[in-house]
């Protein structure tokens, strides 16, 4: 038996969401529920799948305002216009540079039969003769008998920080039926977290004709331990000694093209921010890198023998200057 799909609440979202709402929502729980994330959970995927085909849903502006439409009368248009099944296609597989990657199929396999019924590749056909606005009171119009695009699939890909500095490339493997092969995906440098990679009809085969659909890479950049990137911009925080910073001298800064020297201002403090131009990201749509930004670290010596300890001791007590003078609270 066929079951109502609430891709609204799939979704966790309220029925007047914007677009965009839509696709935070979507973009967050598909992280957070991607088999690759989830080894040892047999439920992950089926969610996975199950948040996918919300959104395949709810982000087409036509096929959102069919299923408002549908609404709790879902039934009456099945029994108007579903004629009791349907053929299923092929299978798809993707699979992404050697990991597990995650299993697509068609509308007719990998999306339920709620969708099948009314959003699948023959679903126009099955319906053709049905009108929204007659028999639900809507503006309505009738099915199309012409050549349709296939659907578009989405999936996420991994790379790394210095993958998104210098570029990089991925092979994906691609089974349609019984025929296999492989796709050389290219993801630029400087794209950036959440950037998606269109890849033209390696989607779901049209119906009737028309051209296939594409698949979507959304590209997901894993964390670094050194540098962190906002923008273009990448900043980090570089330990320091007393005597570097005391009396203003060079130091080595860690860049994905080698370390560099940087001199430091003779008696910076202890969280100031410097700048090196031109050695954060590289710009997606061309022009000059971002820039890297250094929060300076002090770090104290953790032990001292006797003679250097009664010597920065006596240091101390010569030590006239107070940190704190003029604060008023």
């Amino acid at each position: 038996m066929v079951e109502y799909k609430d891709y609204y609440k799939v979704l966790g979202v309220e029925k007047n969401a914007t677009q965009d709402d839509i696709k935070k929502a979507y973009r967050k729980l598909a992280r957070k529920y991607h088999p690759d994330a989830n080894p040892n959970d047999p439920g992950a995927e089926e969610k996975f799948k199950e948040i996918g085909e919300a959104y395949e849903v709810l982000k087409d502006p036509q096929k959102r305002s069919r299923y408002d439409q549908l609404g709790a009368n879902w039934k009456q248009y099945a029994n108007a216009g579903w004629p009791g099944g349907g053929g299923r296609g092929q299978s798809y597989t993707y699979d992404f540079g050697g990991s597990k990657g995650f299993r697509f199929e068609d509308l007719g396999r990998g999306f339920s039969d709620f969708f099948e019924m009314f959003f699948g590749s023959g679903a126009d056909q099955k319906f053709s003769g049905f009108d929204f606005g007659q028999q639900f009171g809507g503006s309505g119009g009738r099915g199309r008998s012409t050549a349709q695009k296939g659907q578009d699939l989405q999936s996420s890909i991994s790379i790394t920080l210095r993958e998104a500095y210098t570029g990089t490339r991925r092979s994906m493997r691609l089974q349609k039926g019984n025929g296999t092969r492989t796709v050389d995906v290219k993801i630029p440098k400087g794209i950036k977290d959440g950037g998606r990679i269109r890849l033209g009809g390696e989607g779901t085969p049209g119906s009737r004709g028309g051209p296939g659909g594409d698949l979507y890479l959304v590209v997901n950049i894993s964390p670094h331990n050194f540098f962190t990137r906002k923008g273009d911009d990448l900043y980090c925080e570089v330990p320091v000694t007393l005597k570097e910073i005391y009396f203003g001298e060079k130091i080595d800064i860690p860049t994905f093209e080698g370390r560099v020297k940087m001199k430091l201002p003779a008696g910076i403090q202890g969280g100031k921010t410097l700048r090196l131009k031109g050695k954060g990201m590289p710009r997606l749509k061309g022009g000059g890198p971002g820039d890297l930004y250094i929060k300076i670290r002090v770090v104290l010596p953790e032990k001292l023998d006797p003679e250097r300890k009664k010597k920065f001791e006596d240091f101390l007590k010569d030590y006239k200057e107070d940190p704190r003078a003029g604060i008023v609270v």
